[in-house]
């Protein structure tokens, strides 16, 4: 089943691991839990999300999103968690 144009995917990342997605001008990816790196094709520049913030691409083409530390438990330790939400169709 193809995703609608609006569908949000909700997505958990293991610890380093990275997600290729199709950048589009306009749209927003959001650290829900822990945080991620995004790197953007012919971009120098490293966005760098903790949970709770936002990113719109300015540009469109390839991205990588990948985890960074996990969301922390209640003694601060690193629980490897960390989650992303951003529209199905980028993936």
């Amino acid at each position: 089943m193809a995703a609608a144009e609006d569908d949000i995917c909700v997505r958990r990342l293991a610890p380093g691991q990275g997600l290729n997605v199709r950048g589009e001008t306009g749209s927003t990816i959001q650290c829900c839990a822990g945080t991620v790196w995004i790197t953007q094709e012919t971009d120098p520049r490293v966005v760098v999300l903790a949970a709770g913030h936002r990113f719109t691409w300015d540009r469109p083409g390839r991205a990588l999103v990948r985890a960074g530390e996990g969301m922390k438990d209640e003694w601060g330790n690193d629980t490897g968690i960390t989650a992303i939400s951003l529209p199905a169709r980028l993936l």
